[in-house]
């Protein structure tokens, strides 16, 4: 009777044997993947987790009680998964896999369980991955690490430094954070910002007590550390009290720096941004541009400004076509306030602009500035001017501008060499 099976056969045994070595194989080869998704759903909390922990100890031998620290490394730019996987190379690398216990990417970072439990040492492997990372594809990455805890707490660490992960906001820089140096949300309801304070400084055009009130605000908010969307909320409360005060016209414009703010990666981004238009509106606020002048003459310097590059820009075009006054009534006023009647004061405007351009270190030609400055294509007279109102030509004063700059270059270089 011919037989299906050939437990008998002596060849059967080997094939069996094969077989066997396979399974072996392939077990072994597709451990790694059942490792992370095991600890991918431990953290996560799919399913029952406590079991899924208790499966995951006795299928990998994990003792649940060692100490261990907990990473969490993330690129500050938006990258795809390849990019994550290759992340996850480089730091298996350094962090030897004899150390990594469990490792697994979540979402867009890599989560890494180690028994490196001292911190001189995570930090410095950790630089050396962020430095390995730049230099071979050109972003930064994010990384935080946890007090010294046992696997068993991996959910709730892991819930901590995505928290953590959030105060690069405050740092601005790329060396690793520690969890327990962050109070995460620690003192967010002590801040009693001086929104009144900070509004009358500037309506009133005072730069000094602006900028020193400027200053208390975000080191108020540097000590408390509030979460990144917490802080944002108050750094926007302070910038549309700032431009309640600018002019009518302008409002449109710094409105949409509120952008600006919520877009700002860092808190020292949003500083220097709001110190910058503060200051800005508070100047267009000083006494000496509403007291000495009357409103029509501080309307025509704002016109002025807004047209320097129009060549038409002229006292007749000004009075009849914006401000619709009398030109005869507007230059005698415009004289006395100003003490310049109102082509030298333009043509002083149109002067330092060029100069400016040409110290700017730009590549403008010359009949390029004069288009700029409001001369048009008539740059020969424009070099009249210019070297009348400043004893050079633009050519020799855009040499100038060039020794300069190379002068400054090579101090530059002096200073680092000693």
């Amino acid at each position: 009777m011919y037989k299906s099976n050939c437990i008998h056969s002596p060849n059967c045994d080997s094939s069996q044997e094969k077989f066997k070595e396979m399974v072996i194989s392939e077990a072994e080869r597709v451990k790694p993947i059942i490792r992370e998704q095991f600890l991918r759903e431990y953290i996560l909390g799919v399913g029952d987790t406590y079991e899924i922990f208790n499966i995951y100890c006795k299928t990998f031998g994990v003792d649940s009680a060692v100490e261990t620290r907990m990473i969490i490394i993330k690129p500050s730019e938006i990258c795809d998964y390849e990019d994550l996987f290759f992340i996850k190379n480089i730091t298996e690398q350094y962090i030897d896999s004899e150390n990594v216990l469990l490792s697994t990417t979540i979402n867009d970072h890599l989560f890494i369980i180690t028994d490196i439990l001292d911190r001189t040492e995570i930090i410095d492997l950790l630089d050396k991955i962020r430095k390995t990372i730049y230099a071979c594809y050109g972003y930064n990455v994010m990384a935080v690490y946890s007090k010294v805890s046992p696997i068993s707490e991996a959910p709730s660490s892991y819930e901590r430094l995505k928290q953590c992960m959030g105060y690069f906001f405050y740092s601005g820089s790329d060396v690793a954070l520690y969890e327990n140096d962050i109070k995460i949300g620690e003192g967010s309801t002590a801040i009693r910002p001086e929104y009144g304070a900070v509004e009358n400084a500037v309506r009133s055009g005072d730069r000094e007590k602006v900028k020193m009130l400027l200053s208390g605000f975000f080191k108020t908010i540097e000590k408390a550390m509030p979460t990144p969307a917490v802080a944002k909320t108050y750094c926007l409360e302070l910038y549309v009290c700032i431009i309640r005060c600018c002019s009518v016209e302008k409002i449109d414009k710094y409105m949409k720096g509120m952008f600006s703010v919520q877009a700002a990666k860092t808190l020292l981004q949003i500083k220097s941004f709001i110190e910058e238009k503060g200051l800005e509106i508070t100047d267009a606020n000083a006494p000496e541009l509403n007291k000495i002048y009357s409103s029509l003459i501080r309307d025509t310097i704002n016109i002025i400004d807004e047209n320097i590059e129009n060549e038409n820009l002229s006292l007749r075009w000004l009075a009849g076509t914006i401000l619709y006054t009398n030109v005869d009534y507007l230059g005698k006023l415009f004289k006395k306030e100003t003490g310049k009647n109102f082509s030298h004061y333009v043509m002083e405007k149109r002067m330092e602009m060029a100069k400016d351009l040409i110290l700017g270190g730009k590549k403008d030609r010359i009949y390029e500035v004069a288009e700029k400055v409001g001369y048009g294509s008539n740059s020969q007279y424009f070099s009249q001017v210019f070297k009348k109102y400043t004893g050079v030509s633009p050519l020799e004063y855009k040499e100038f501008a060039r020794l300069t700059r190379e002068k400054k270059v090579e101090n530059s270089l002096e200073i680092e060499q000693q």
